[in-house]
């Protein structure tokens, strides 16, 4: 399969990255670098420096035509989200749905999204936490993730 790993430059996405390639799909990696580094991207990999709002995105995903999307691309700094909330829903929710409309053009079929390890929840009444569990975000990094989800 030909899967595009958004963020695939940073800790987790890298290891997906590593994961596909060696059940042997054919990996596209779109990174902005910002977080991520160019030392975890895999050399079998074909990258893409280009940030989840570029304009040229969505002819990108059209080109590569690829079956899946996995989005890890994200701004995830919490302390961030709270100084500058624009700044965070700018990436994590326009940010989003500028990818959605490339995969909807190129024919995605499959998207996975990375949400959060657990600021969409809030103080967690039980644990482990079930994804049926009552969401609760306390910090706007955690209501961007959720308007993804």
């Amino acid at each position: 399969m030909k899967i595009v790993v958004t963020g695939g430059a940073g800790f987790i996405g890298s290891h997906i990255v590593d994961a596909y390639i060696a059940a042997g799909h054919q990996v596209f990696i779109i990174d902005d670098l910002s977080s991520g580094d160019r030392r975890n991207l895999n050399p079998k990999a074909d990258f893409h420096l280009m940030d989840i709002l570029d304009p040229a995105l969505p002819g990108l995903l059209v080109e590569i035509s690829p079956d899946v999307l996995n989005h890890h691309a994200a701004q995830m700094d919490v302390r961030r989200s709270v100084d500058d909330p624009q700044f965070d829903a700018r990436i994590n929710i326009l940010g989003l749905i500028h990818l959605l409309e490339g995969c909807k053009r190129s024919g995605v079929k499959k998207v996975l999204y990375a949400s959060s390890g657990g600021a969409i929840y809030g103080e967690q009444e039980l644990l482990p936490a079930r994804e049926d569990h009552s969401k609760s975000p306390q910090s706007p990094y955690g209501i961007s993730k959720l308007a993804g989800e």
